[in-house]
C-alpha cells in the first residue's frame, strides 16, 4: 500500500558519498505540505536513516524520488 515500504532499507546511496549501510530507520510518515492552497498543496513522506558509518540523514519522497533533505553527522 501507499506509504509502505517494500522492504526494510539496508543501503543509502547519495551522489558524492560512498554507499552506506542502513544501521536503523522510522518512518515513513506522510505529510500534506501547503494543505490550505487552493491547487491542494503537495503530498510528501519524510523518513529518517542512520548509517553504519555514524551518520543519520531525513530523507523525503516526492512523486517517487527520494531526495535528503538534511544530513546529521
Amino acid at each position: 500500500g501507499r506509504l509502505e515500504l517494500s522492504a526494510d532499507p539496508a543501503l543509502l546511496s547519495v551522489r558524492g558519498r560512498r554507499p552506506a549501510g542502513v544501521s536503523g530507520w522510522a518512518g515513513p510518515w506522510p505529510v500534506l505540505e501547503r494543505w490550505w492552497a487552493r491547487d491542494g498543496g503537495r503530498r510528501i513522506a519524510r523518513m529518517q536513516v542512520t548509517t553504519d558509518d555514524g551518520h543519520a540523514w531525513l530523507l523525503l519522497v516526492d512523486r517517487g524520488e527520494w531526495w535528503v533533505e538534511a544530513h546529521y553527522g
